[in-house]
């Protein structure tokens, strides 16, 4: 086999995941007494996807050869 470059397999080429931190929905929520409040999540800053942890946002990873 030879070694070269595929789609990533965590984000299939797209270079972005669904945040982690918020879970894809851009906010955290969170209780102050009463009231729910919510917030931009800091990670993602309220867009919900983030870059790949897996191929660094480069969408692909290299092949190594057995």
């Amino acid at each position: 086999m030879v070694g070269g470059l595929v789609d990533c397999p965590l984000c299939q080429g797209l270079k972005k995941i669904g945040c982690p931190t918020c879970g894809g929905s851009g906010r955290l929520t969170s209780r102050r007494g009463d009231a729910v409040v919510q917030t931009p999540c800091p990670d993602c800053q309220g867009d919900g996807v983030c870059q790949c942890t897996a191929c660094l946002g480069t969408g692909v990873k290299q092949v190594v050869p057995f």
